[in-house]
């Protein structure tokens, strides 16, 4: 190994991370390793059912691309089902709230499962060690437990925010839940405890044997299936077995002289563009950094930018999303005219 850098909130992912660079393992090796742990250590922050998005750059390879795995609703959801459950939306904008929070934990809140099939095909198609060899780490990291560290312990903790459901209710709103991550009292375990997660273990290990098929088409998608069947949840087999992850080449911008790729929407790519793009208007060391102006610009370019999102951002395949315009340089002139004179 040469030299590399790995970031993450958590050590133990860190570690496993770098244990797979020394190993052998190439970028895309030990970030999918990492992430694995993760979903260990953090549970309600990463996970091998989560969404997201990878973007891969491997110059000896030729290799830059992005694999988008965004949540996708079951084929059963439908657009009024719960529109007699509005009470409003989040005070943020970001979401709605739904009496009983149905929308945001429990069963029928969980859309198709996208990370582990991305992990997969990230890493059989474009890392250097085996598959198992690379969910190793997790499966030990699950076997042996963790500690709850200070983070986890104040987001499991948090009584909500906005108008959305408290975290306490996502680490307890079913037993397996509750057993693992909760005291007796049904209180979130607190900094310094230790948990042990023996199904995940088992879960990983099959993960390691199987690949991502086993999970998406094979016994693990036959449980999957009837455990939402007896609890009223909305994903099904069929789901897992359609579900396809998105590859792309990188949404592509320039801050001053800089190329700067990123992911195409429904990924935050496109804020991002447009947010530098403002700001290049701006002399920003000369604003001094963090002084009351430079706050002020660079958030007005963040709003703007969040604005656009709420107004034009949505799934490609159902919403005409104006890319070109909102990631412009006229379009980013007139934000930072307007963000100067005070308009917005």
């Amino acid at each position: 190994m040469g030299h590399g850098m790995i970031v993450a909130p958590q050590p133990e992912a860190v570690e496993a991370g770098a244990v797979v660079l020394k190993g052998g393992g190439n970028c895309v090796d030990a970030a999918i390793a990492c992430a694995l742990v993760q979903g260990v250590v953090d549970p309600l922050m990463c996970g091998i059912t989560g969404f997201g998005s990878i973007q891969m750059y491997l110059p000896s390879k030729g290799v830059h691309t992005c694999i988008d795995f965004h949540g996708k609703v079951p084929a059963a959801a439908t657009a009024d089902m719960w529109e007699h459950l509005i009470e409003g939306e989040a005070r943020d904008g970001f979401g709605f709230i739904l009496k009983g929070y149905v929308n945001d934990v429990g069963y029928q809140s969980i859309t198709v499962p996208g990370s582990l099939k991305a992990y997969f095909e990230a890493q059989t198609s474009h890392g250097a060690m085996d598959w198992a060899d690379v969910v190793a780490p997790a499966i030990a990291q699950a076997e042996t437990g963790f500690l709850v560290r200070p983070h986890v312990t104040e987001f499991w903790s948090d009584p909500g925010s906005m108008g959305r459901a408290p975290s306490s209710l996502r680490v307890s709103q079913n037993p397996h839940a509750r057993k693992l991550y909760c005291d007796g009292d049904g209180v979130p375990l607190r900094a310094g405890e230790f948990v042990r997660n023996p199904d995940l273990t088992n879960s990983l290990r099959r993960i390691a044997k199987g690949g991502a098929d086993v999970f998406y088409a094979g016994d693990m998608a036959d449980e999957i299936d009837a455990d939402m069947k007896a609890n009223g949840g909305l994903l099904s087999k069929q789901d897992l077995a359609d579900h396809q992850t998105v590859h792309t080449e990188p949404l592509w911008g320039e801050y001053r002289g800089l190329k700067v790729a990123t992911n195409h929407p429904p990924g935050g790519g496109i804020m991002l563009l447009e947010m530098l793009n403002t700001l290049e208007n701006f002399d920003l060391a000369a604003l001094g950094h963090n002084s009351p102006e430079y706050i002020r610009v660079v958030c007005e370019a963040m709003k703007r930018a969040t604005a656009d999102k709420d107004a034009h951002v949505g799934d490609p395949a159902y919403v005409d999303i104006p890319v070109d315009r909102l990631i412009g340089k006229d379009y980013a002139a007139q934000m930072a005219a307007a963000i100067r004179d005070g308009e917005i």
